[in-house]
């Protein structure tokens, strides 16, 4: 049976991170690790050392910073990334596991809903808008059958995330320089462009307190992110013309929308971080011309020592 390695990422709201911790020890295996990654000033009031590993970031508390930092630490075969306000079933575990069978899946994508409004989708994943902007996939739709079937994230979100560690392990460490917005749809993107894939689980149910804590960002660092994310994936045709239809059409609508300012802003400082995306690019290409290479049985998980250590070693030095 793989085993889960939990990881819970504390920013603030002790009260949503009790609950959702209380969900998790209540309905996880016995083998599972929980990973609580903190900014350092978390007391550990219950104590629960014994049954937990408390670790803190090493230079910031951003959330791309606790994800790294858990995925380090982590040593289960499956990654379970909680957020403080998510409330696990006891079924959850049995769930997941059943869609990770198919070996070319690299993530498992939950249905999130509220207690309030359980035939309404809050989020079943996250996809991608115009301009590489961020989405919900399915959100406020119902949760018909012939709904669900509709949806097809391209990941899941940072909210609840099932990652096959071997797979996240290619493209870790995530950049820190990123919107921490982001992180989820840079890690699915990034997946997806080494040649794995990802599966939404219905039947994995979780929810979530309240509809609000999901909310969207400030608009300039969502350009900037949104702007570097076809940078990064190494992704054809008309960047420039690209770039500059994606601004003058922010401009365009300010009068009517004037976050839309902030936004083109964004995606104008986005060309500082095109020597860092540029990298990331080939690294990722070389990632997936390696996988290619490779049995379809094998995709999901690690290269070999070697073969894993000299693209580690090509990353560094790009």
């Amino acid at each position: 049976m793989p085993r889960f390695s939990i990881i819970i990422p504390l920013m603030g709201d002790e009260r949503l991170f009790d609950q959702t911790l209380a969900s998790i020890l209540r309905n996880r295996s016995p083998n599972s690790e929980i990973l609580v990654i903190h900014d350092g000033t978390y007391q550990d009031p219950h104590g629960l050392s014994d049954e937990i590993t408390f670790a803190s970031t090493e230079q910031s508390s951003d959330l791309i910073a606790m994800f790294n930092r858990g995925v380090s630490l982590s040593t289960g075969d499956l990654l379970a990334f909680i957020r403080p306000g998510i409330e696990l079933p006891s079924d959850w575990e049995s769930t997941v596991q059943d869609a990770f069978k198919k070996p070319n899946i690299a993530s498992v994508s939950p249905l999130i809903t509220t207690p309030i409004e359980p035939h309404k989708i809050v989020t079943a994943g996250v996809e991608t808008g115009i301009g590489f902007q961020r989405k919900m996939a399915g959100a406020r739709w119902r949760t018909t059958p012939a709904k669900l079937k509709r949806v097809s994230p391209l990941g899941p979100t940072s909210w609840a995330a099932f990652y096959r560690r071997s797979a996240v392990e290619q493209i870790h460490p995530i950049s820190e320089n990123l919107s921490s917005v982001f992180l989820d749809q840079e890690i699915a993107m990034s997946l997806r462009t080494i040649g794995m894939g990802t599966h939404f689980s219905p039947e994995t149910n979780l929810e979530i307190e309240r509809m609000g804590l999901i909310t969207c960002e400030q608009k300039l660092p969502h350009g900037r992110s949104a702007q570097r994310t076809y940078r990064r994936q190494g992704i054809d045709g008309g960047s420039v013309l690209r770039t500059a239809s994606l601004i003058a059409w922010d401009f365009l609508s300010a009068p009517l929308q004037p976050w839309r300012l902030r936004q083109a802003g964004g995606r104008v400082s986005a060309v500082l971080h095109r020597r860092e995306d540029r990298e990331q690019g080939d690294y990722l290409a070389k990632l997936a011309a390696h996988n290619q290479s490779l049995l379809p049985l094998e995709l999901p998980f690690q290269a070999s020592p070697s073969e894993a250590s000299e693209l580690s070693t090509s990353r560094r030095a790009a």
